[in-house]
């Protein structure tokens, strides 16, 4: 017999045991609702959210489809509740589903329920989504979404939403996102997966799991011997008894993925796990690779009709086209240029992105607009026929997500440019941006990992940390009692000559003046602009401009000396960031300034020289001001030595960014001279 120590001490371990096991599941049971259930309070990790996803859950299991294969079930449940108005699109949804035009794979959505619950004078209302609420939009020949807002929904309303959702896609096995637009008590994935099948598992994302297990249990499949492509081509009925993994993941108290300045995009950093397939092993049967190599993903690429056929087939009149434009040039640098000209100058970006060609390059040729694909594509292939060595260069730009230097993901690439060979030198090329000079790609194409289509596929890293953004700003300021003026002469960096090129191209000039007398203020006048360098694409642009204000006559003079500072406000505002800091390229930025102190004034209060370091050695700003008699001069630089920041370095470059920005807006204070 137990005596009461040990009851007490089972009893006890009982209670400290009870909140674990509370925690296991989702803390209320779907299609229950009680008034009780109204009274939601907001998360305090996020008392700002609109809506509250109050449970998640989704189930996807492998199981044998009426074709002879396998294919899987997906099912899925989620309750939200509106917090106000703002929330109500979180009503609103979107299922891709997907079918092959050559087969009889499919998708297809099963048991769709979705319910709207209000609490009216004290009784609970519902509002049931109808089929005829339901919309099909046919995306592309293979894709069409199920697309559908929940009814009746208002500030307040609890709604529940469930389907099942079968398909014989396995490669696209369905993944399942953590940290959504609001945040998310609950949320929960369980996956059921035949010893058969091998799967990548790709997470992501700076949220930990509640719960992360995985255990083996016993399964019977049948398969019908309608179509056996996995399983050896018999007609007859098998049956397969094996192990099946069950593998389960919980995140709880997860908060919306919100925007962040300077981010690539927030895909990079939603907490969600997806799935690739990476091989299929069915008994006494060789396993049967699915996920492929580089090697072998090249090698199907040059053999597409839209990517190295294309290549392939280009109309001889492009070379007709171009031959004009470089006859008598011997230099094959010179040479690779003006073919490179010819594109850029004569094609035209219809703003399709894509690695391949969008079909037809003779209409191509003939309309002078294309895609990303058809314009670089077309690039290489003509570089080709004048005997250069050139490669495709397939990449993620910055806001579509980074790619896996280890998995050929293809759809993750979305963009593609030249790499051409010129004696000991190597270049990178693209065409579609007329802003653009040789050698030189968009910031957008610095985006981490991208690979060189070659005979051995060459991964190289187009690393934001790669560029430099240089700009130094030359400005002179006479002040006196009735008025302020000087003048502004600025070199800017690559980039931001490539952005005030089209700004120009499509506006004119004086829309960027307009931008900078917007910085100034309406008070400012600004006067004998003009821009250097505009047609010459492989420079930077320097701007100048003079500027005036009328001042009023006074015993003491306010000056701002910084001018034309690194930035007006601090871009990091919240005191805690997840993600990180993705700046487009680093920066060194220089400011100069010579100030005439006027007649009949003296210095009474002066910014004092400083300089502070970021991080160890990962940028710094100083401030230096020298005076001589009738004059101040002020230098002031701010150098960021990378680009990419983690969220344990937030703290110091926000504060980094506020002293910078807090010191550039210190004032010179000047005082009318006693007699």
């Amino acid at each position: 017999m137990l005596s009461k120590v040990h009851y007490l001490a089972l009893f006890v371990l009982s209670l400290c045991c009870f909140p674990a096991f509370a925690q296991d599941k989702v803390a209320f049971k779907f299609g229950k609702v009680s008034p009780e259930d109204f009274k939601q309070s907001l998360p305090s990790f996020d008392t700002g959210a609109h809506a509250i996803i109050l449970g998640d859950m989704g189930y996807s299991r492998v199981v044998p489809n009426n074709e002879g294969g396998f294919g899987y079930e997906f099912e899925r449940k989620i309750r939200v509740y509106i917090v106000d108005k703002n929330g109500i699109d979180a009503g609103k949804f979107e299922i891709p589903l997907y079918s092959s035009t050559s087969n009889d794979m499919k998708e297809e959505v099963r048991r769709f329920n979705g319910v709207t619950y209000n609490l009216e004078d004290g009784k609970i209302v519902e509002t049931k989504l109808e089929n005829n609420q339901v919309f099909t939009e046919k995306i592309t020949k293979n894709r069409s979404d199920k697309k559908f807002s929940m009814p009746a929904l208002r500030e307040g309303s609890i709604f529940e939403l469930s389907y099942m959702l079968k398909s014989d896609y396995l490669f696209q096995f369905r993944d399942w996102a953590f940290q959504n637009e609001y945040p998310t008590l609950w949320s929960e994935y369980e996956v059921e997966i035949p010893e058969y099948f091998d799967y990548v598992y790709l997470t992501q994302g700076y949220q930990k799991y509640h719960i992360n297990t995985n255990k083996d249990v016993s399964r019977t499949y049948r398969i019908n011997g309608g179509r056996t492509e996995f399983i050896g081509g018999t007609r007859n009925d098998i049956v397969l008894t094996g192990l099946a993994k069950m593998k389960r993941w919980v995140m709880k108290d997860v908060p919306a993925l919100k925007s962040e300045s300077f981010i690539t995009t927030l895909e990079n950093y939603r907490s969600k796990i997806e799935f690739q397939l990476s091989s299929i092993r069915f008994p006494n049967q060789a396993p049967k690779l699915v996920m492929e190599n580089w090697q072998k993903v090249t090698a199907d690429l040059m053999q597409s009709e839209n990517f190295g056929q294309a290549m392939e087939r280009v109309d001889g009149s492009l070379e007709d086209l171009i031959k004009p434009h470089v006859a008598g040039i011997n230099d094959p640098t010179e040479k690779a240029i003006r073919i490179y000209e010819y594109f850029r100058d004569n094609f035209t970006w219809n703003g399709y992105g894509g690695i391949y060609t969008s079909g037809n390059l003779k209409n191509v040729i003939k309309t002078k607009t294309g895609s990303i694909g058809d314009i670089n594509l077309m690039l290489i292939a003509a570089l080709k026929s004048f005997g250069y060595t050139a490669y495709p260069i397939i990449l993620s730009t910055r806001s579509r997500g980074y790619t896996h230097e280890l998995y050929p993901l293809m759809d993750r690439f979305n963009y593609v440019v030249c790499a051409v060979l010129i004696g000991e030198s190597d270049y990178l090329l693209d065409a579609s941006d007329p802003d653009l000079g040789f050698g030189r790609l968009p910031n957008r194409c610095y985006n981490g990992h991208a690979r060189v289509l070659m005979q051995d596929p060459l991964p190289i890293s187009l690393a934001a940390d790669s560029i430099l953004e240089r700009k130094v700003t030359l400005a002179t300021l006479v002040a006196s009692p009735q008025d302020v003026k000087g003048s502004i002469q600025s070199s800017m960096g690559y980039f931001s000559s490539t952005y005030y090129r089209g700004l120009v191209r499509e506006k004119g000039e004086d829309a960027v003046f307009n931008s900078i007398k917007t910085r100034f203020g309406s008070e400012y006048e600004i006067s004998n602009t003009h821009i250097d360098s505009l047609k010459k694409k492989d420079l930077p642009i320097k701007i100048t401009y003079d500027f005036q204000t009328k001042n009023e006559e006074a015993d003491v003079l306010y000056i701002d000396p910084v001018l034309d500072p690194f930035s007006k406000e601090n871009p990091f505002q919240s005191p805690k960031r997840f993600y990180p800091v993705e700046m487009p390229y680093r920066i060194d930025e220089t400011y100069l300034l010579n100030f005439e102190i006027p007649e009949g004034y003296k210095v009474d209060e002066m910014p004092k020289s400083a300089k502070v370091g970021l991080n160890d050695g990962d940028g710094y700003f100083e401030y230096l001001v020298s005076t001589e008699p009738g004059r101040i001069q002020l230098r002031t630089r701010v150098v960021l030595a990378k680009a990419y920041f983690t969220p344990e370095e937030y703290e110091s470059l926000r504060e980094f960014f506020g002293y910078v920005i807090k010191k550039q807006s210190e004032q010179i204070v000047l005082k009318k001279a006693t007699p």
